[in-house]
C-alpha cells in the first residue's frame, strides 16, 4: 500500500481523482493524508528513510473564488516538456509532452524542467492529478461559453484541439509517467493487468429507410438520389427495397443492417450495442419511430438472442432534462421486461451527442443507468477526456462522485467523414480511425467506435467498418 499525503484543499476532488487514477486505473492500494502542505508526496507505507516521489500541485492551489472561472485554466500557449531524453523507455505518443498544469523545476533546462531527483526524492513537476481531473471531468466545457447550433461544446474550443492533443490519449501518458516514477522508486510494485478490446456500438436513429413511410416519401427520396447523391443505383436500390417491404419482407429495407452487423461483430468476436429511441420531443432532429412496433420489438428479441446489448438514446431535448431522461429509459425498460430481454448492465449514448456537464451526468445516474458513451465531439474524433479507459464520472457542482461510468467514444464514423465535420477522404479516413485506435491499444485501453446502421448501406462504408474492427490475427 502507498501513503499519499496531500494538501488540505479541494479534499472531494483530491479523493476523487487519486482514487481513480491510483486504484481504478492503475490498481494501487493507497490511503490518504491530509496535511497543510503545497505539493503531493507518495511513499510506501513501511518507507524507512526511503527516497519519495513528490508531485507539483497547481489546478488545487487555484483559490475558491477563482475555481470554475476562466482564471483557473490552463495558461496558453502550453509549455512542451522535451522527454526525449528523459523518458526514453515510456510508451509515449510523442516525445514532445504538453504540459497542462505543471511548475518547472528551478535551475534546470527546458528540456528536463519537469524531472529531478536527488538522493531523498524524486520530484515530478507534471501535476499529473489536478490535469487529469481537468479532462476528466471536462472541466473547461462548465467554464467556457463556446457553444455550436445545437448547443454542443465544440472540439475547436477545447485545450486539446488548440494545444494539437486531442488525437493523443494525453492523461494515459500522464499516467505512464507516474507508475514509471513509482516503479523507478519500488521496483517491486504491480500494476493491475489491462487487456486491449474495441467496443463498437449503434445508434439507432433510423431503423428503416422506407418501412415507415409513404410513397410519396419514396419518391423525393429516390430524387435526392439522382439529383443530389449523383446515384441512379442507389435510388434503383431504394424503390426495389420498397417493393420487398410492400410484400412484407421489412428486412430488404437499406437500413436495416443489423443482421451483417451482428454478423461481422460475431465474426470478430465482438459485442455489439444498439441504443434505441424512445420518445420524439423535437420533430426536426428526432426521427420519430415507435419502440412498440412490430418490427422493433421484433429487432430487439433479435439482437438480445445473439448475445449483443441493448441500451438507450435519449431524444434530442432530453440532455438537460432530468424527468424526461428517466421516463425514456423506464419506457426501454418496459419494453424489454415485455419481450424477456434481461441485461446486467445499461447504458447509451445523446442524441446528436448534445451534453451539459454536469447536468445530463447526473440525470443519467438519477435515472439509474449504469454507463454513458456520448463524450466524443461531434465536430472531431479523438480523445475528449483524454483518456481510453472507463471511469466513474465526479459532479463539481455536488462536489461528489456519481454512480455512473463514462465510457468515452474516440470515434464517431460522421465526424471523420461528414461534409460538415472533418470531412476525410476515404483513404485517410481509414487511416486516422486505425491510428486511434492504435493509440488505444498502446495503452491497453478501449477503442470505442460508434457507427450507425445507416451508415453501413453501401459498399464502401462497409468494407471501411468491416476493416476497422478487424480482429488481431492470433
Amino acid at each position: 500500500m502507498l501513503t499519499i499525503h496531500i494538501p488540505n484543499t479541494y479534499i472531494p476532488e483530491r479523493t476523487y481523482i487519486i482514487q481513480t487514477l491510483m486504484h481504478d486505473f492503475l490498481g494501487i492500494d493507497i490511503q490518504l493524508l491530509i496535511e497543510s502542505r503545497n505539493d503531493v508526496i507518495i511513499e510506501v507505507n513501511d518507507n524507512q528513510a526511503g527516497r519519495t516521489l513528490r508531485i507539483a500541485d497547481v489546478i488545487f492551489q487555484t483559490p475558491m473564488s477563482e475555481w470554475l472561472s476562466l482564471d483557473s485554466l490552463p495558461e496558453q500557449p502550453l509549455n512542451v516538456w522535451d522527454t526525449t531524453n528523459m523518458l526514453t523507455d515510456m510508451p509515449l505518443v510523442s516525445s514532445k509532452l504538453p504540459v497542462i498544469y505543471g511548475y518547472q523545476a528551478e535551475g534546470c533546462s527546458q528540456s528536463t524542467s519537469y524531472l529531478t531527483e536527488n538522493k531523498h526524492e524524486l520530484y515530478l513537476g507534471l501535476d499529473i492529478f489536478g490535469s487529469a481531473f481537468f479532462m476528466l471531468t471536462r472541466y473547461e466545457e462548465y467554464v467556457k461559453p463556446d457553444r455550436d447550433q445545437h448547443d454542443r461544446f465544440p472540439a475547436t474550443a477545447s485545450l486539446a484541439y488548440q494545444e494539437g492533443f486531442l488525437d493523443r490519449p494525453i492523461i494515459n501518458e500522464y499516467i505512464e509517467i507516474l507508475w514509471s516514477c513509482m516503479k523507478r522508486l519500488w521496483p517491486r510494485l504491480e500494476r493491475k493487468k489491462r487487456s486491449f478490446r474495441t467496443i463498437v456500438s449503434h445508434d439507432v436513429d433510423a431503423p428503416f429507410a422506407q418501412a415507415f413511410s409513404g410513397f410519396p416519401q419514396l419518391i423525393r427520396n429516390c430524387g435526392g438520389d439522382v439529383l443530389r447523391r449523383k446515384s441512379l443505383v442507389m435510388a434503383l436500390k431504394r424503390f426495389k427495397s420498397r417493393q420487398a417491404i410492400n410484400r412484407g419482407d421489412y428486412k430488404q429495407d437499406m437500413n436495416y443492417t443489423f443482421d451483417r452487423i451482428m454478423d461481422i461483430s460475431e465474426k470478430n468476436n465482438l459485442k455489439s450495442a444498439f441504443y434505441f429511441k424512445t420518445a420524439c420531443t423535437n420533430n426536426t432532429f428526432d426521427d420519430n419511430y415507435s419502440i412498440d412496433h412490430l418490427y422493433i420489438r421484433e429487432l430487439m428479441r433479435d439482437i438480445h438472442s445473439r448475445g449483443h446489448e441493448i441500451g438507450l438514446h435519449p431524444s434530442y431535448e432530453t440532455y438537460q432534462n432530468p424527468e424526461q431522461t428517466k421516463l425514456e429509459f423506464q419506457k426501454l425498460l418496459q419494453v424489454c421486461d415485455e419481450e424477456n430481454i434481461r441485461q446486467d448492465q445499461w447504458g447509451g449514448r445523446q442524441h446528436f451527442l448534445r451534453w451539459n456537464v454536469p447536468v445530463t451526468w447526473h440525470n443519467w445516474a438519477n435515472a439509474g443507468l449504469n454507463y454513458d458513451s456520448t463524450l466524443s465531439y461531434a465536430d472531431h474524433a479523438g480523445f475528449r477526456c483524454g483518456v481510453c479507459y472507463e471511469y466513474q464520472v465526479f459532479d463539481m457542482e455536488e462536489r461528489k462522485s456519481l454512480s455512473l461510468l463514462e465510457r468515452p467514444l474516440i470515434v464517431m464514423e460522421g465526424s471523420v467523414l461528414g461534409t460538415a465535420y472533418m470531412a476525410l477522404p476515404e483513404q485517410q479516413a481509414l487511416q486516422y480511425m486505425k491510428a486511434l485506435k492504435e493509440s488505444c491499444r498502446k495503452y491497453d485501453g478501449e477503442f470505442s467506435l460508434l457507427w450507425h446502421n445507416s451508415m453501413l448501406n453501401n459498399r464502401q462504408n462497409y468494407l471501411m467498418y468491416s476493416e476497422i474492427i478487424k480482429a488481431d490475427p492470433n
